[in-house]
């Protein structure tokens, strides 16, 4: 007891030592307080609304094309920015067709559905499921059908032991467990079943929820297109009742009817730009993706309405003389996820030099209650840092000390929180460094997302105006930003990284402490003290990096700001040899109260193998989702088998690596980059990740000589 109580005066000595680098915030400091009273009065979480249940009406599943639900909610959208008074609306159109492929990710197909009904025929005559009632229990991309067959029960049916034994061919297949992509291609594509029928998941948090849809769609590529059939999505209820058939051994004979079509479809993107009177080929850029099933209310017809919502706010405020016109051109853009984001980036490979900042509306007008969620921000990823996180986490910040709320909105706390990285959607493809531009998502965590549950009623006008007034007021000061918010902006970004790097001097001396307590300590010390150290560099390197980034903003290199901007990036060098300093004695105090020597930092054997390798990537733009899975086969087991080192999402890690292969950085270096991001990461995952990448083309591994 005596030594624990010893340690911790000694950790919070130190602490207390380093206390100075923790800035107080000063929330709505990068906020315009002229303007913000004209936004605050104007921005209505009303007419976000009426929008989300506008949107919500169409089945918009990307890949659209003539006679799509998709193309028609892109019409709709257009119509309305151009009643609005909207002058400047594009729709880039790129082909859909399963074979064309934008910087590596495929296209999907065109899709247009009419209706789709499933009936049990025997034992007795029964409807299941309906389109016309419940869009999300037709699985997206079904082809066009009419079968009446008997019904196979194959458990997951997922993987070839799923239907060992049991012949499916001209059958209809019933599983469990959601991913009906995966169920059709074991079923339908290889062993030549009618079509497949799904039941959900076994999410926790949505057990309760008996008569909810997953959303499972098919992806079919251009190859695949003229095999693939159709697939149903059921509620637990009703897999429940059909799987109590069977088990009762009744003979189950099911039918379906399907009037749908895939064809080469196309991907609209629709862009808006408030072009600037100073610096027009600078911008700020809201995006929001416009996809999804029907009806996908929070996900994401609440980003696509606010988004429309700021751009009519801003176009009135300026028609009023309320609000100057920007000095840097405002872009909206409306996309099908992900895809459509890579079609557009691919065309416009000047984004990186345009494009200042991004922000991502993607779910943001969530009752809290209804749908037990909070709103969050993500940071840009440390391999893209900028000032956008900080501008717009600051206007958050400021918005939750405003008595802001909507005529039928509730007056819930508003219950906002920031994040580090996460991708999943736009912001992901903006942020990778061969595109260019810093971005991060504002959204909300939700228990429904996905499900025939996320409809208009889970929305929130006060939370809609909430966000909308946060991300409105952060793209309006980017773009009118001057010298003299380039400083402050400038401060905060100086002011929040001290704050990072405080916490890390903490987080190391945890860990130095933790360790103590093992009998390995003076095995493993000199090891730890090496990464502790050179995690406070990485931090530091992140910072001189946002820093840097704040320069865009300012009228020129060579003036005061610039000069000033200059001196914070360089007091980061002194700031963190105080900081190894304060780690280094604690180690030494540490060591002597272990009665060991205390060694210098040093390294192992395989991170002196990652010093020497220097990745660099061959392609533009982030890998797709399950790139590894897909590629790997069979050996994407080893990450499975081996998720202690991988120590994380694999997903964020994978992606991390990618952007830090630039031909610059060591294997070594991106580990300690990774591991300060995401948590702590085994050099041998590291390793492993890029001998992988370079078998799949992806990276070539330079060889430095030690």
């Amino acid at each position: 007891m005596k030594k624990f109580i010893c340690l911790s005066c000694i950790h919070i000595l130190i602490l207390l030592f380093l206390s100075p680098l923790q800035a107080q915030t000063t929330d709505g400091l990068l906020v315009d307080k002229k303007t913000a009273p004209f936004f605050i009065g104007e921005l209505s979480g009303e007419r976000a609304m009426d929008y989300i249940h506008k949107i919500s009406r169409f089945h918009r599943i990307r890949g659209g094309g003539r006679g799509s639900d998709y193309n028609r909610v892109v019409d709709f959208v257009v119509n309305e920015l151009k009643h609005v008074g909207m002058e400047d609306v594009q729709v880039e159109r790129f082909p859909a067709d399963g074979f064309v492929s934008y910087l590596g990710w495929r296209s999907p197909v065109g899709w247009r559905v009419k209706s789709a009904k499933l009936w049990v025929v025997e034992p007795k005559w029964e409807l299941i499921a309906d389109f016309s009632q419940q869009a999300l229990s037709l699985m997206p991309y079904s082809s066009g059908a009419s079968d009446r067959a008997q019904v196979v029960y194959v458990g997951e049916g997922k993987s070839d032991k799923d239907y060992e034994g049991i012949d499916v061919k001209g059958k209809i297949v019933f599983a469990d467990g959601g991913n009906g992509d995966e169920v059709h291609k074991k079923a339908v594509l290889e062993r030549k079943a009618l079509g497949v029928i799904v039941g959900p998941s076994n999410r926790e948090n949505r057990l309760e929820f008996a008569d909810l849809v997953e959303m499972s769609r098919l992806n079919p590529t251009g190859e695949e297109r003229p095999h693939t059939r159709w697939g149903f999505s059921l509620s637990r209820r009703q897999a429940n009742h059909l799987l109590t058939l069977i088990q009762e051994k009744q003979k189950v004979v099911m039918k379906a009817e399907v009037d749908a079509e895939l064809f080469a479809g196309e991907m609209p993107v629709i862009s808006a730009a408030i072009k600037g009177t100073r610096f027009p080929d600078r911008e700020i850029i809201l995006m929001g993706h416009l996809d999804h099933y029907k009806p996908g209310a929070n996900d994401n017809a609440s980003g696509s309405a606010g988004m429309i919502e700021i751009a009519r706010t801003l176009i009135t405020l300026m028609r009023e003389g309320k609000i100057k016109p920007p000095a840097r051109t405002i872009r909206f853009l409306w996309l099908p996820e992900l895809h459509g984001a890579m079609a557009y980036v691919s065309k416009f490979t000047d984004m990186g030099k345009r494009g200042l900042a991004g922000i991502n509306l993607d779910m943001i007008g969530e009752d809290y209650e209804k749908c037990r969620s909070f709103l969050y921000m993500t940071s840009p990823p440390f391999s893209a840092p900028g000032f956008i996180g900080v501008v717009s986490e600051d206007a958050l910040k400021w918005v939750s000390t405003l008595n802001i709320h909507s005529p039928r909105g509730s007056f819930n706390q508003f219950n906002f929180r920031s994040v580090g990285y996460w991708g999943g959607s736009d912001h992901a493809v903006f942020c990778d460094p061969t595109i260019g531009v810093p971005s991060l998502m504002i959204g909300h965590a939700d228990v429904f997302h996905h499900s025939s549950y996320d409809t208009p009623d889970k929305c929130d006008p006060t939370e809609l105006k909430r966000v909308m007034t946060a991300a409105a007021m952060a793209t309006f000061v980017i773009a009118n930003a001057d010298d003299r918010w380039a400083m402050k902006i400038a401060s905060s970004v100086h002011r929040e990284w001290l704050n990072r790097l405080h916490m890390r001097t903490a987080q190391s001396m945890d860990w130095l402490i933790n360790d103590f307590e093992s009998r390995d300590f003076s095995k493993q010390a000199r090891y730890i003290l090496r990464k502790i150290l050179d995690y406070s560099r990485v931090i530091a390197d992140v910072e001189k990096k946002a820093l840097e980034d704040v320069k865009k903003l300012c009228d020129g290199n060579r003036n005061g700001v610039c000069i000033f901007i200059n001196r914070l990036s360089q007091s980061t060098t002194n700031h963190v040899k105080s900081a190894n300093r304060s780690l280094i004695d604690f180690y030494r105090l540490l060591c002597k109260r272990k009665k060991t020597a205390s060694p210098g930092p040093a390294l192992t054997p395989a991170e002196k193998q990652a010093q020497s390798i220097i990745p660099k990537r061959l392609r533009r733009g982030p890998l797709p989702h399950r790139f590894l899975q897909r590629q790997l086969g069979d050996d994407y087991q080893w990450y499975i088998k081996n998720r202690e080192k991988v120590g994380g999402s694999i997903r964020n890690k994978l992606y991390e690596v990618m952007n830090l292969s630039d031909g610059s950085h060591n294997a070594l270096f991106i580990r300690d980059v990774i591991s300060v991001e995401f948590g702590e990461t085994d050099i041998e995952f590291v390793l492993h990740l890029l001998e992988d990448l370079k078998k799949l083309g992806v990276i070539e591994l330079i060889k430095r000589k030690s």
